[in-house]
């Protein structure tokens, strides 16, 4: 009963932590403090989302492990009008049946006893993996919407009205949706008279909202090149629901645009998402809003949208498939001609006209289809945005009209590439590259190519973007001019034509780099890619060959941002990394580039094949989006076996978008040589351009006269002061690189060194030398003055007395410990009528057998007294002459080597040093291990902290 109740506590637990809450509620945070992801339509159970009725076995780890007769389930239940998601766990062992048998067995893995030769009846309730892309999806993945005021979806409790006194602009958008791998990628067209939207729900017919997606910061502001370039709207439903999947096939399920502030929205568009069977080919698109003209009063709320497919086949053709509303008058209920014009923009040329009748009008959608063969020349002029689609009402031509220009194809896609040599075909130089292009908001084809290790004999190459749907790979287009000298080839191709444009969108695009001695030295053929997280980015990074075993033409390409829930995403595609291996996504993040820089790494996923893409489930640490942003990372792809390194790429300046950034931190490419920053996260400090370990001592590389130390994260440092010389005159000389002057007498004679110095504190001193000691935290000790023998080259100190009151009160006083067998001061019970010093060498050599036998023991030396060494596992504090007992630093006896750790300023021991001054107590304050800049620092970020 005791193990039951143990085991329901876990549950409990786990299942509080996998309840995923509103919106309006903070991350979910587990046990390690690591925060995970939060989204209404989704369960987090064991660091693993779950989607929408997923099932499965929980696994609580050590101590319980796996439960196998507890289910949990993600379900959804309604939170006001959202439907959000938690995790429901129960036993099934009330579903266990009687077992036939007079000796049943549990076997392993399962719940219900069963007797032998039976198939235990809880083997079907196991979790069946998720299918990555399900069969379904090959079948209407492509889906449209149509969003205007003239939606009769109900929102915020209440149905629209069909026409809505908020749109004053009479906005106008269309949208486009398509299913890959359990995924709801969407795009959007937005009137050019509106600002962004705020938000995007999806909702069930009733209103609910099932997901809902922010797609701007306040004043409209995004932070993605593409989708300001494109004037598109672009994102992912990640895992969407099995469920709801099934409502988006029956055409069930509605996309809400919204503006203004959450729960105070200024106006709303909303459409019902469709399937329709012109969208796998469409090329081009256009938004059909009230034509100028038009009775804006009997327009207002109305809109449409046009999926334009076209064929430059023998003899070239359009089909143009129109989704509108808002043509009709209320007597108009059936069998109504519209009147559908395709014609030129400036000479009002007509290239197609057509009356097709709407067999029943609806307030809302309205669907027709018109298809024609066309010209080569309307081709190009269609293909350039110089058509205009124009649907009027038969009954009112000028009251009722809706137009607009065909334009670029409202998806959201980029279309990227690998350029890598062919199989077994040379490449000595290793040559690679990539390319990524995308189409803007006036349907000019923007690309980018990078091509790297290029020899300069060879530069500038030939590039050219070719077709390859037949034989003969056509030349399209040269882009030879455009390619500079750092490897870079960027540019715009105003005025496309449909010869490109097909191939494009077909997959046979491609691009060649030739050369003078190689005519297809590297190529690769441009594959579309939704706009996801990932490829919101700027810019991918080129994944380049580390591993040379691996062939000249392996090279890969990389995407990575971080939303605005601060998670990472990444989206990698290879060539030439071979089938079957397993390998492993790393990424290292460092403040900046420095020897000894401390670095976070962090295993993004496992996987094979040429791709990968995800996210993890934990939010990103403000250290992590600092050094992606500010620092430099490395992606690399790694074998998973050996952990070698195959591919590798740079990742500089990864945008952070506005809500991800709390943090203050300094921007390393600012920082000069001179400057002393902290890195508070890890302890390490930067210094000269290179990064030091916590307690760290150090010469500085500049000054050799300067020595530091590392402090939590900050460099202190002290310039070297000379002791006074009572050299003869005459015998005093200055050596370069040395900091103190040496003193050359009869004792010691001038002689070639033979470079063997002495050595304290990481800093090498000539023999002969007389210096003070750099100690922690106080610098160097003035009232400590060292001298490196030039016969033994070891360093002897002493305490100076000429300063008793500034330098250590306490300096003079001795204890002494009789009962110590290795202290000079022993009486040996065994002789005790005698001194120690009248059988001091009787006594010696047994306190010397004493010390001998404890570092055979692992015991560890004393330098300040020879005859007592510190047993094995001893802790104690090193003893310095000007400081007597060092009880800043700590150090431990471990098998012959000490181990030793400074002691922590703190707040409360620089109060209690302040008492002490107040009083003026006569006390040695560098047993408190605080200097005055010490404890000022820590006030002020005290109080720095209590402001914030």
């Amino acid at each position: 009963m005791a193990v039951f109740r143990y085991c329901v506590c876990f549950i409990l637990a786990a299942n509080f932590a996998g309840i995923v809450l509103g919106r309006n509620k903070a991350p979910l945070i587990d046990d390690d403090n690591i925060k995970t992801r939060v989204k209404a339509a989704e369960c987090v159970f064991d660091k693993q989302v779950r989607e929408l009725g997923a099932v499965w076995v929980p696994d609580l780890g050590p101590p319980i492990g796996v439960l196998p007769c507890m289910r949990c389930k993600c379900v959804p239940y309604h939170k006001k009008r959202r439907i959000v998601a938690r995790v429901q766990c129960s036993s099934i062992k009330d579903q266990c049946p009687v077992p036939s048998c007079d000796e049943p067995i549990v076997l392993p893995g399962r719940c219900c006893k069963t007797c032998p030769g039976d198939i235990s009846p809880d083997a079907s309730q196991d979790v069946v993996p998720q299918p990555i892309v399900e069969l379904d999806e090959k079948s209407g993945k492509h889906f449209a919407a149509l969003l205007t005021g003239r939606s009769a979806l109900a929102i915020k409790n209440e149905f629209s009205k069909p026409i809505s006194p908020m749109n004053k602009n009479n906005v106008v958008a269309t949208g486009r949706f398509s299913v890959h791998r359990r995924n709801l990628y969407y795009s959007f067209y937005i009137s050019e008279n509106a600002a962004r939207p705020q938000s995007l729900q999806f909702l069930d017919q009733q209103g609910n909202i099932l997901e809902e997606f922010t797609l701007s910061h306040t004043g409209g502001f995004v932070n993605s090149l593409y989708q300001n370039a494109s004037r598109k709207v672009c994102g992912v439903w990640r895992r969407l629901a099995k469920d709801y999947r099934k409502l988006l096939k029956q055409e069930k399920m509605f996309a809400v645009l919204v503006w203004g502030v959450k729960d105070q929205a200024e106006f709303t568009l909303s459409g019902q998402i469709l399937k329709n069977g012109a969208l796998p080919t469409e090329l081009l698109s256009a938004l059909l809003e009230p034509a100028p003209g038009s009775d804006s009063l009997s327009m207002t709320g109305a809109g449409g949208t046009a999926i334009v497919s076209i064929s430059t086949s023998v003899t070239p053709s359009i089909n143009v498939a129109i989704i509108f509303n808002g043509l009709f008058m209320p007597a108009e209920v059936a069998n109504i001609p519209i009147n559908i014009t395709l014609s030129m923009d400036e000479r009002k040329q007509i290239v197609l006209q057509e009356t097709v009748q709407v067999s029943k009008p609806a307030t809302d959608i309205n669907v027709v289809n018109v298809s024609s063969s066309i010209t080569q020349a309307h081709l190009r002029y269609l293909t350039r945005g110089r058509i205009i689609i124009s649907v009027t009402s038969v009954s009112k031509p000028d009251a009722l009209k809706l137009s607009g220009n065909v334009i670029t194809k409202a998806s959201c896609e980029m279309f990227q590439t690998t350029l890598s040599s062919a199989a077994n075909t040379p490449n000595p130089d290793g040559v690679s590259g990539m390319a990524w292009l995308y189409l803007n908001n006036v349907g000019s084809l923007i690309y980018n190519i990078q091509i790297d290790k290029l020899p300069p004999k060879e530069n500038p190459p030939i590039i050219t973007l070719i077709d390859t749907s037949s034989k003969k790979k056509t030349e399209l287009e040269d882009l030879t001019p455009y390619f500079h000298g750092d490897g870079w080839a960027n540019g715009t191709l105003d005025k496309l034509t449909p010869r490109v444009l097909e191939p494009l969108y077909s997959g046979d695009l491609a691009i060649n780099v030739a050369t003078t001695s190689d005519n297809s030295l590297i190529k690769g053929k441009l594959i579309s890619k939704p706009v996801d997280e990932a490829r919101d980015a700027a810019a991918p990074v080129l994944l380049k060959r580390e591993y040379t075993n691996l062939s000249t033409g392996t090279v890969g390409l990389a995407w990575i941002s971080v939303d605005n829930d601060c998670h990472l995403h990444y989206d990698i595609s290879m060539t030439g990394i071979g089938q079957g291996r397993k390998m492993e996504l790393w990424l290292e993040l460092y403040p900046m580039i420095a020897p000894g820089a401390p670095y976070i790494n962090k295993q993004l996923d496992a996987f094979e094949g040429n791709s990968v893409e995800g996210s993890p489930v934990e939010v990103l640490t403000d250290d992590e989006l600092n050094r992606l942003e500010n620092g430099v990372s490395f992606l690399k792809v790694k074998d998973e076996r050996s952990k070698m390194a195959l591919l590798i790429a740079t990742v500089t300046k990864v945008s952070i978008p506005p809500p991800c950034r709390p943090y203050s931190s300094p921007d390393f490419s600012l920082i000069s040589q001179h400057d002393i920053i902290p890195i508070i996260s890890t302890g390490e400090c930067f210094f000269e351009e290179k990064f030091y370990k916590n307690e760290e001592i150090w010469v500085s590389a500049k000054n050799p006269c300067q020595m530091c130390y590392c402090q939590d994260g900050s460099a202190k440092c002290d310039f070297m002061t000379c002791p006074a010389s009572n050299c003869t005159e005459g015998k005093q000389i200055t050596i370069t690189g040395e900091c103190c002057p040496l003193c050359v007498n009869n004792s010691i004679p001038v002689r070639e060194y033979n470079g063997q110095k002495c050595t304290l504190s990481g800093k090498s001193y000539l023999p002969g030398t007389r210096f003070h000691p750099f100690l922690i935290p106080f610098g160097f000790d003035k009232c400590t003055e060292c001298y490196c023998d030039p016969d033994s080259y070891q360093i002897r100190c002493s305490r100076l007395n000429d300063n008793e009151k500034h330098c250590c009160p306490n300096c003079n006083k001795k204890t002494f410990d009789i009962n110590d067998p290795l202290s000079d001061d022993f009486v040996s019970r065994e002789v005790s009528d005698y001194s120690v010093k009248d059988h001091g060498s009787e006594y010696q050599k047994k306190k010397e057998n004493i010390a001998a036998k404890i570092l055979e023991e692992g015991g560890c030396k004393n330098p300040s007294n020879p005859k007592k060494p510190f047993a094995n596992g001893a802790e104690y504090h090193p003893y310095i002459d000007s400081l007597g007992e060092y009880k800043c630093v700590t150090c431990k006896c471990q098998n012959g080597t000490p181990k030793c750790s400074r002691q922590h300023c703190d707040l409360p021991t620089c109060k209690k040093i302040q008492d002490i001054k107040r009083k003026k107590e006569k006390v040695n304050l560098s047993d408190f291990c605080c200097s005055s800049k010490d404890c000022r620092k820590l006030r002020h970020k005290k109080k720095h902290a209590l402001t914030s």
